[in-house]
């Protein structure tokens, strides 16, 4: 009897497996169909990446070639490309396009406006050397309160980047003839921490150059400075008074005078 039941639970347990199977059957084969179709998509885009990421460094290498060819039109028109499209290294590009429009066409102000577009782009290593370089191109145009707004983005950078503001900073002041404010800066990047070795080396050269502080010039003391007007009357009274409390200078009042 007890193995006629056990059967009997048997076929109830098969028959509700089967009830489930033809319910849910087709979301279990849903599911493997989502899980096989996300690993194949996930391989595709990860190919698909690694193609784009070779066809866009092609694509800067070429332009690059043309750069060191000289072949500065057909170099800018490919960099220019490139930047238009805001591709991976279009960043990079951009910087080299800079130079391209510096050195090939002679356009300082085409040059730095590329340089802006990239410092606007971003905050990293990149974006900040771009808004320096576009500084240096700028700070003859420019007051030390313009200069000082265009690197406002550098004023907390406390790294290599913050001091090449501060240097480019210092030197406009110099240039304007404030001198106390330019020497200031520069004993700053003397001293600061975290200033690259070419900046403390420069600042300490340009610190050499200025003149001493205001407050330590002292006129020099003339030694054989002739007296002027009036002081004879003083050396007179000395003179008197040296006379007077010598003496060897006058004769005794209570020395007899001799017969």
């Amino acid at each position: 009897m007890a193995d006629i039941f056990e059967e009997v639970e048997e076929g109830l347990r098969q028959d509700r497996l089967s009830v489930l199977w033809k319910r849910y059957g087709i979301l279990a084969y849903l599911g493997g169909a989502l899980l096989i179709g996300g690993v194949a998509l996930n391989e595709y885009l990860q190919a698909r990446s690694i193609q784009i990421t070779e066809d866009n460094a092609a694509r800067l290498e070429a332009a690059l070639t043309e750069v060191d060819a000289r072949n500065y039109e057909n170099a800018a028109t490919q960099l220019t490309a490139i930047v238009d499209d805001g591709i991976a290294p279009s960043a990079v590009a951009a910087h080299y396009l800079a130079g391209v429009r510096l050195d090939g066409n002679g356009d300082a102000i085409a040059a730095a406006g590329v340089l802006e577009g990239v410092a606007a782009g971003g905050e990293g290593p990149t974006q900040k050397l771009a808004l320096i370089k576009a500084a240096y191109l700028k700070a003859d145009t420019l007051s030390r309160e313009e200069l000082e707004g265009f690197l406002s983005p550098l004023a907390e950078d406390d790294g290599p980047f913050g001091a090449l503001a501060s240097e480019l900073i210092a030197a406009k002041a110099l240039q304007e003839g404030d001198i106390e404010f330019a020497r200031r800066e520069f004993n700053f990047l003397r001293l600061a921490q975290n200033v690259p070795p070419g900046v403390m080396q420069r600042a300490e050269q340009a610190l050499e150059t200025l003149p001493p502080p205001s407050a330590d010039i002292i006129a020099p003391v003339e030694d054989d400075a002739e007296p002027e007007a009036g002081d004879s009357t003083i050396e007179e009274e000395a003179a008197e008074n040296t006379d007077a409390s010598d003496p060897a200078a006058s004769p005794n009042e209570s020395e007899e005078t001799p017969e």
